[in-house]
């Protein structure tokens, strides 16, 4: 091959290995010279496989076999040169024939794509940086939804969820034609409690309560703090006006005794109910009447449920 052709290679920021086509080294760069360690010298005339044992694999040589016969490319990932190149850093092979009728040659060159690998593991490192980033803010979006729709201390819906909620509920009622049923409840005596255990108690008490209302009643209904000891329950679907009985008696059963410290506080609820289409037509018209037959059971004395 001509000499200006070799002395040009010798140049370039790559490796270059020239084999003819008994497969014996017929030219080998500087800087393949240098990534290998090994001198030209040394190598001159051997075929790749005397010179570069590592390389004498079976997959190896299809793909010598293939580029000579089918004059195609190959290429070979950066775990190929790792018996060929003593240095650090990450390299690909290139397999490639030149030549004409009368003469063939295969090139292998060694490309350097150390920079692109530190590029690829810099891209992923943003974006597993932004992955995590982009989890973290859907957490903050759970805790800022939390705090918008859920009450602070129960855990259970506040006043906006439960409108948002009652709404899509009496819109689906009036169209379906079903009944909606709305309860209104309020902890007996609360205030005795808050005066005898301390509020810190009392707040545990509430708690309690919220999670005795949530484990009584179906998936589909929604229960909200109201406000203090004031709890709604949002009863879709009922099938007829007497349904909320079971719930209440549910609700009464479950609700007797709390221990909070091993304390055992008596606990009594006043609720009042009432439903869609029969007492009103709006949730405002529904909240109102309910509480008013809460009311009517305070009362009363409590520690039972009336429709309004």
């Amino acid at each position: 091959m001509d000499k200006i052709l070799f002395d040009t290679l010798n140049y370039v920021n790559e490796g270059i290995i020239i084999l003819n086509d008994k497969l014996e080294i017929i030219f080998w760069n500087k800087y393949i010279e240098y990534i290998t360690g090994i001198k030209e010298e040394k190598v001159i005339n051997t075929t790749i496989f005397e010179a570069v044992p590592s390389l004498n694999k079976c997959y190896f040589r299809k793909a010598v076999k293939f580029v000579m016969e089918k004059d195609h490319k190959f290429f070979f990932s950066s775990t190929m040169h790792k018996g060929l190149i003593s240095q650090n850093g990450e390299f690909n092979l290139r397999l490639n024939r030149i030549g004409d009728c009368n003469s063939n040659y295969l090139i292998i060159e060694c490309i350097d794509v150390t920079s692109q690998y530190m590029r690829i593991n810099e891209l992923k490192g943003y974006v597993s940086k932004l992955c995590l980033l982009n989890k973290k803010l859907k957490e903050k979006e759970k805790e800022i939804e939390k705090l918008a729709y859920y009450d602070k201390l129960t855990g259970v819906a506040n006043r906006t969820l439960f409108y948002n909620c009652a709404e899509k509920f009496l819109d689906s009622a009036k169209e379906e034609n079903k009944i909606l049923g709305l309860m209104f409840i309020d902890v007996d005596n609360f205030k005795c409690i808050n005066d005898i255990y301390g509020h810190k108690i009392g707040d545990k008490v509430i708690v309690e309560v919220a999670k005795l209302l949530a484990k009584c009643t179906r998936k589909s209904d929604i229960v909200a703090r109201y406000g203090g000891d004031e709890f709604l329950i949002l009863l879709p679907d009922i099938k007829d006006y007497s349904n909320y009985e079971i719930i209440s008696l549910r609700i009464a059963n479950a609700i007797n005794k709390v221990n909070i410290k091993d304390i055992a506080i008596n606990i009594s609820l006043s609720i009042g109910t009432s439903f869609y289409p029969r007492d009103g037509e709006n949730i405002d018209e529904l909240i109102s009447k309910a509480d008013k037959a809460m009311y009517n059971v305070k009362n009363l004395g409590g520690n039972r449920c009336a429709h309004y």
